[in-house]
């Protein structure tokens, strides 16, 4: 068992009083009163190093004529309990992080590259649409598609496919990959789980951005949110603290059906 506050061991060698003369006497403190138990039996009487050990309970006893409240230990307080508590739930949680032979989260996307211009988008932002429904409509013939997102401000012209499966996302790649779209070769690639496609704008571009999808939206009648458009929300998280897949799809839903009674009701 570790110390909440120097990380150490908690093991204690006893040494000779004024040196650092091992006295042969050493204390171990367990987690549970059930490997006290463990260690009495496999242990007392057993040999190390050539030499017998002897093992038994610890017992804590005054010594000495003066008591020194000083060096009493301080009780801890209520959150370093806590923090105790969750490390030594982890400790006994034996279930592996990751199913040996199992396959990473980013093994569900594939990127998409060369598929437009960075232009292509200036003039008709509902072209971005277009792209989202093709890929999306193309890529269902691999397996469920979670998410399509285009990265229109991209030099290299991206797109990327969130798949519920990995084997569906192989299945992807072997379909899009040096295929023609458009009179332009494409690539498709698993995403290595690292690279971000996001380009981040300036104020003036968002705005005019903003200003050409209201336009599209007048023009057209369209209450359809710009979900093909890259946002902050579009890169795919991966878990350690965070939501799932799954869980950010039931989070989105929710919000845009909420979104949908206001816009009714107004």
């Amino acid at each position: 068992m570790k110390d909440i506050d120097s990380g150490q061991m908690k093991v204690k060698l006893y040494t000779e009083r004024g040196t650092d003369i091992l006295k042969g006497d050493a204390l171990c403190t367990y987690i549970k009163i059930e490997s006290v138990d463990l260690a009495l039996k496999l242990l007392d009487g057993y040999i190390f190093r050539d030499k017998k050990i002897s093992v038994e309970k610890a017992k804590f006893t005054m010594r000495g004529e003066k008591y020194d409240p000083s060096l009493k230990p301080k009780k801890k307080k209520r959150k370093d309990k806590e923090k105790i508590k969750k490390i030594q739930e982890k400790l006994f949680d034996w279930r592996p992080d990751k199913i040996i032979g199992g396959r990473g989260k980013h093994e569900n996307v594939v990127i998409v590259k060369n598929l437009f211009e960075k232009e292509t988008f200036d003039n008709d932002v509902s072209l971005l649409l277009e792209y989202q429904r093709d890929l999306r409509e193309e890529c269902s013939k691999c397996g469920i598609v979670k998410k399509v997102v285009v990265y229109d401000r991209h030099p290299e012209g991206v797109a990327q496919i969130n798949f519920k499966e990995p084997d569906a996302a192989d299945a992807c790649v072997l379909l899009l990959n040096n295929r023609w779209f458009g009179q332009r070769k494409i690539t498709a690639e698993t995403w290595d789980g690292k690279t971000k496609y996001k380009v981040i704008e300036t104020p003036e571009e968002t705005e005019e951005r903003l200003k050409k999808w209201e336009t599209y939206l007048i023009a057209t009648g369209s209450t359809e949110k710009n979900d093909a458009h890259e946002s902050d929300s579009d890169s795919v998280k991966t878990k350690s603290g965070g939501e799932s897949d799954d869980e950010m799809s039931s989070n989105n839903q929710t919000t845009n059906n909420e979104n949908k009674d206001k816009s009714e009701s107004n």
